[in-house]
């Protein structure tokens, strides 16, 4: 039996959507070849004192919804090798990260994915001087990487294709370890099937994320005599699902709005095209899908690179929450194909299957090299 432990940190809904599309990718992968494999999906600030838990999370939500600017600043100037900075973060992570440096070297897992720097920083020095017996497997879950990631001691990156492997070089990661295969998805996306022209009005389906963070009423009004039918995701902020059920009763728009969806590959599916800021996870089930995007709202930062990807490869169209609307009505039946077409070539919907294949041949591989140390 080989058991993984994910760790993924609640900032923003997609490191934890790429920690469970790994689950469930090893259920499948267990399911498929008769080998044992077990999986924890855990939060790693649960292993972290209760301030620091809601001061990490906090910032994040509350910088990136209302001072996207001072957040991108942030994100540039701290985006380079700094030893002072490093040596200040790396010390306080571990710190505040005691809990679950302890429990991660209790000998109960055969190797530690993480889809978040946080734990990278926590376990990174531990696996560099020998006290993690196990690998570290490191999942970018953004078109680009971050600084923040390049950590010592990280056995493997899996990352996306694109310019996020040629920044984990630039900061310090080996070549020889960054495997670009994609962002984790769950395979239910990878299995829609290709967009086809319909009679009738667009589908549109235009969701805020998990956190109803960005300007999701605007993106809403500006449906406003456009013909189009609308599935609303306003995820967990029920004052978001009554502002976008209001609007679109004001504007006698054809929409269903929801909170939280659990089933996200049956409405992609449903969708002629997909608005929503360009979250690393969106944008990948988007791609995996094959669905057009169409982008709004991207935060300086991580973001802004994933919208950059998305329009330079012909997958998107970036525009002002206020012009969603009009650029939809824009998109005819013939561009909406070859937009889907361009995300599919791009997308890595077994991305998933992957890292879980990798990372049980680290685990063996270890296993191997400590029976013959015994």
């Amino acid at each position: 039996m080989t058991r993984i432990l994910v760790l993924h940190v609640p900032n923003g809904g997609g490191h934890r959507a790429a920690a469970h599309a790994i689950a469930e990718a090893a259920a499948e992968h267990a399911g498929a070849t008769g080998e044992t494999v077990e999986v924890d999906v855990i939060d790693a600030l649960e292993h972290t004192p209760r301030w620091w838990r809601r001061a990490y999370t906090r910032s994040f939500l509350r910088t990136t919804a209302h001072a996207p600017a001072a957040y991108g600043l942030t994100y540039d100037t701290l985006n380079q090798r700094s030893p002072l900075v490093d040596g200040v973060r790396r010390g306080l992570d571990r710190t505040v990260g005691r809990a679950l440096r302890a429990f991660a070297q209790s000998d109960a897992y055969d190797v530690v994915v993480g889809t978040h720097y946080f734990p990278l920083a926590v376990l990174g020095r531990d696996r560099a001087r020998g006290a993690l017996g196990i690998p570290l497997v490191a999942v970018v879950t953004d078109y680009a990487a971050h600084a923040f990631w390049a950590e010592p001691g990280v056995d493997l990156y899996c990352a996306p294709r694109g310019g996020a492997g040629l920044d984990l070089e630039r900061h310090g990661a080996a070549a020889s370890i960054i495997a670009p295969i994609g962002i984790p998805v769950r395979p239910a996306f990878g299995r829609i099937a290709p967009l086809a022209p319909h009679a009738g009005p667009v589908r549109v389906l235009l969701t805020s994320g998990g956190f109803g963070i960005g300007p999701l009423a605007a993106a809403l009004r500006s449906f406003a005599g456009v013909p189009a039918e609308l599935v609303v995701v306003c995820g967990n902020a029920p004052e978001r699902v009554e502002e976008a059920r209001r609007i679109a009763a004001e504007l006698g728009l054809s929409a269903e709005v929801v909170g939280f969806e659990k089933d996200m590959p049956r409405r992609m599916a449903w969708a002629d095209v997909v608005v929503s800021k360009p979250g690393g996870l969106t944008v990948s089930e988007c791609l995996a899908a094959g669905r057009p995007f169409v982008s709004m709202g991207a935060c300086p930062g991580q973001e802004q690179h994933n919208e950059d990807w998305l329009v330079v490869n012909r997958a998107a169209v970036a525009v002002p929450a206020a012009r969603v609307g009009a650029a939809v009505a824009e998109l005819d039946p013939t561009t909406l194909v070859a937009m889907a077409a361009a995300a599919r070539r791009i997308g890595a919907p077994h991305a998933a299957r992957e890292v879980v294949r990798r990372a049980l041949r680290l685990a063996r591989e270890a296993a191997t090299l400590r029976a013959l140390a015994a």
